[in-house]
């Protein structure tokens, strides 16, 4: 096995519940969260800890991303093992890791003869990160170098289709992502967003819908427009029973398609709230 190409994510990515977690050549750079006098890595604490802080006090966490000199040590080391490195970060547009991760791989490229570090921002979040990063190592063990690895990885960044949904406009309406008049009227009237994340990767509200089971089944139907399909990704936050729903729901619809399940981590759900659900597809080239 050729062991060369090393993978970097960060822990958005949902890694620490695939077979990413137990791979040598797979290494994750944790966000940090802040919440009062707390502080802690994305991971070390549950979403049920964090959703019981928010209850009780009525404030929202701070998150942020990976410190730089964090990610320089982790380049820095793996160049001079002689690792190549291509690294898969959150969104660009949710997160600043994109732009960190460049300064430190330039800082590290600089540094150190003969580095190589590829950095690409996946434009999406949660589990269809690993997804990608799961299918660099799998052809870079085979033998792809890493400018293949980097082209197939951008490919698939481009294939894949991200919508998300929220149970309660609370979050959103403290992160100051949406007014109060909003989260009000979709209270009173149960209306949930359905986002989808275009080509650039910003959000963009797809449909709203007045019921769970309706955001659910449209859900499905945004999903199922991609097709041909050859990979789906389902996320959640404490939502097991609705994510295991949906994904019984895709893989009715796709049965030779491999499907994945996680949680989305602390810091997603910091801005996204209990209930949060997720579905990603990856089109077919």
């Amino acid at each position: 096995m050729h062991d060369e190409i090393h993978v970097v994510v960060d822990s958005i990515s949902a890694a620490d519940e695939t077979a990413l977690k137990d791979d040598s050549r797979c290494h994750i750079l944790r966000l940090i969260i802040r919440h009062g006098d707390l502080e802690w890595q994305d991971g070390e604490r549950s979403l049920a800890e964090l959703f019981g802080m928010v209850d009780a006090t009525g404030k929202l966490p701070i998150t942020s991303q990976p410190p730089i000199g964090v990610v320089v040590e982790l380049f820095t080391k793996l160049a001079q093992e002689g690792k190549k490195v291509i690294m898969l970060t959150v969104d660009s547009v949710l997160s600043g890791t994109y732009q960190t991760a460049c300064v430190a791989a330039r800082q590290v490229m600089d540094d150190i003869k003969g580095a190589d570090i590829r950095v690409i921002d996946s434009k999406t979040a949660a589990c269809p990160i690993s997804g990608i990063a799961m299918e660099v190592l799998k052809h870079t063990a085979e033998g792809m170098d890493i400018d293949e690895a980097e082209k197939m990885a951008r490919e698939m960044v481009a294939r894949t289709e991200t919508f998300f949904s929220v149970n309660t406009l609370d979050y959103l309406q403290k992160g100051g992502r949406i007014g109060a008049v909003g989260a009000l009227i979709g209270s009173i009237f149960g209306i949930r967003p359905i986002v989808h994340l275009d080509k650039e990767g910003r959000l963009e509200v797809a449909d709203k819908c007045r019921t769970r089971k309706k955001v659910m089944k449209r859900m499905v139907e945004m999903a199922a427009e991609k097709a041909p399909i050859e990979a789906i990704f389902v996320a959640h936050a404490e939502a097991l029973a609705d994510a295991e729903d949906l994904k019984k729901q895709l893989q009715g619809l796709f049965p030779n398609v491999p499907t994945m399940l996680t949680g989305i981590g602390t810091v997603l759900a910091a801005h996204l709230g209990p209930g949060a659900i997720g579905v990603f597809v990856r089109r077919k080239a």
